[in-house]
């Protein structure tokens, strides 16, 4: 687990390669007087003065230019590879692979002994990340250059790459036969093991490297996890006092030995090496945040929330001048759901750096979902002094507002959000038209609020809150039910047996009419909430009265005044019908 801050080089030579997978990396520099020109003596003048022609304007940037120059050349000499190799470059620099590699396979075609050719027909597959055509490539370059070693390591890596397994482990005989045994061979050759799933050869190419190799520690630590994956925790933790003792200083180790107690359960024990390791001067702030994130996001063996947290306090006090451990302690005990003190540390982060929006994000986040508004609405304004008109700052201090029933401030803020979001993040504009078409329903902004739902599920058809919502509105306004129907049906097939939603759609039946179909829905709603709503239980007396049963009606009517009355909402409506025994619009 604590693994995800080591970074292992398996195979040594390949760090460039690796750059170059990356889109958006550039070609392999080549300057221009390095390329070997093969333009002959015997070649007319004017093929000579196209050639040269397109290199200066190719030089000056003018690069159409130099694209129409050099097609005018191969039209006149198609087996100039020189030219061909040119339009390649062009045609890799305006980024169309496609033309790039059939002009630097003609190139290669036509003189298959220019290492450059082959170079920048290896750059275009690299670019394109095309594992499958690059070990022809570097056949062509071991043939060239066949006592280049890292010619034969870059074609088993992208065999490795292109699941070619026992292609690259021939590649990797071939390599220990003409170069000797190396370093890069053992880690490769167990990486490709552990992909074919063949734990126990792995583990034969570490124990290799250990012995041939005791004086450094990853490949202590690697065949340690390997042992530990396999069921063999004992054997792990005998490596690693072995590895203790060689390497007494080494956090990585303490970090190992946390994990294979983890995995054997013993979370005392795991939590006392963390902690050592943790009180290291040898790991940066960022690689203890590192450990922390991972700490808190794993899955299949967590350690408890106490230590983790034990360690986020310890992060902070050992750097108790950094913004970042404050924040970091306050995004664990966040994901704890201790939210007061995310809060504290959050706060105690912007005092040592009130620039940073992601922890004035992360403090409003906390801030509403402890029913802070007031906080929200402080916090919220502090933001958007710093940073203004940042469309989630924004956002939130809205939902400071919103929270207090300030519906006319928080239309302000969350229009203002719509208005300064970025048109291609959909989840916050659709969060938005829904959040908008709850506030101008209560405004009685009608027309708006449909717009703004309408706009909402526009965006994401799949966005039950919106659907449901409007459903709901339309219903109580008795308009639209068969629209309101179809949508509150399908806000119950995108989240079935969800109370709210299932109450909507009984209320949009019940105004349909449908009084049988709506009993079913209400009854369904009641049956998977945890506690009925006042709401709920008054719509189930209104559906048993329209279905003749008068005494239900009046017990159900009951509960629902007996929930209003204790939160302080008027009840005289209730009353009214309790009273008459009868359903009052």
């Amino acid at each position: 687990m604590w693994q995800v801050i080591i970074k292992v080089r398996c195979f040594g030579q390949l760090v460039a390669f690796g750059w170059l997978m990356v889109a958006g990396g550039a070609v392999q520099a080549q300057d221009e007087v390095a390329v070997p020109k093969v333009l002959s003596v015997g070649d007319s003048l004017l093929i000579k003065e196209l050639y040269f022609k397109g290199i200066q304007q190719k030089s000056s940037g003018q690069l159409a230019a130099a694209e129409n120059t050099f097609d005018k050349l191969v039209n006149l000499q198609p087996d100039n590879d020189a030219a061909h190799f040119e339009l390649a470059r062009i045609y890799f620099e305006n980024e169309d692979f496609a033309a790039a590699e059939r002009s630097a396979k003609r190139a290669a075609a036509l003189h298959p002994k220019n290492e450059w050719y082959w170079n920048l027909l290896l750059d275009i597959y690299k670019k394109t990340t095309n594992v499958r055509e690059m070990p022809m490539v570097f056949d062509e370059l071991i043939n060239l250059n066949p006592d280049k070693l890292s010619h034969y390591q870059d074609k088993a890596y992208t065999l490795y790459l292109d699941k070619r397994y026992n292609d690259a482990l021939a590649v990797w005989e071939t390599v220990a036969e003409k170069f000797g045994e190396t370093d890069d061979q053992y880690l490769a050759k167990y990486q490709i093991y552990l992909a074919q799933g063949n734990t126990a050869s792995a583990i034969r190419e570490l124990e290799l490297l250990v012995a041939k190799k005791p004086e450094e520690s990853k490949s202590y630590i690697l065949l340690a996890e390997l042992y530990t994956n396999a069921g063999k925790s004992k054997k792990a933790l005998a490596l690693l006092d072995r590895a203790a003792d060689l390497f007494p200083n080494e956090p990585l180790v303490l970090l190992s030995k946390s994990d294979t107690y983890l995995v054997m359960g013993k979370q005392r024990q795991a939590y006392d090496f963390l902690r050592q390791a943790f009180l290291s001067d040898q790991l940066d702030i960022d690689a203890k945040a590192g450990i922390l994130y991972t700490a808190i996001g794993e899955q299949e063996h967590p350690i408890e929330g106490k230590y983790v947290a034990d360690l986020a306090n310890l992060l902070a006090e050992s750097y108790p001048g950094e913004a970042k451990a404050h924040a970091v302690r306050g995004d664990i005990y966040m994901q704890l759901q201790q939210l007061e003190q995310a809060r504290e540390a959050y706060l105690e982060a912007l005092d040592k750096n009130k620039y940073i929006e992601g922890v004035w994000q992360q403090l409003l986040q906390v801030e509403l979902q402890m029913g802070r508004y007031h906080d929200v609405e402080t916090h919220g304004k502090e933001a958007l002094r710093l940073f203004a008109n940042h469309p989630l700052f924004l956002f939130f201090t809205g939902h400071g507002f919103l929270g207090n029933k300030n519906y006319q401030e928080a239309r302000t803020h969350l229009e203002a959000a719509l208005n300064n979001a970025n048109e291609t993040h959909i989840p916050l504009l659709t969060q938005l038209y829904s959040n908008l078409g709850d506030i101008y329903h209560v405004l009685s902004m009608h027309a708006e609020s449909d717009v703004a739902y309408e706009e909402a599920i526009a965006l994401d058809s799949t966005n039950a809150y919106a659907l449901n919502n409007y459903a709901y509105y339309l219903a109580i306004r008795n308009e639209k039910l068969a629209l309101a129907a179809e949508m509150s049906k399908k806000s119950n097939e995108i989240m079935p047996n969800y109370a709210s939603y299932e109450d909507t759609y009984a209320w949009v039946l019940f105004q349909q009419g449908k009084y049988e179909e709506a009993l079913i829905w209400i009854e369904r709603a009641i049956k998977h909430s945890e506690k009925a709503s006042d709401t709920l239980l008054e719509h189930y007396g209104d559906i048993l009265a329209k279905l003749g049963n008068i005494d239900g009606a009046v017990t159900q009517w009951k509960k629902a005044r007996a929930i209003s009355q204790s939160v302080g909402k008027d009840i005289d409506k209730l009353s009214k019908k309790i009273d008459a025994k009868q359903y009052i619009d």
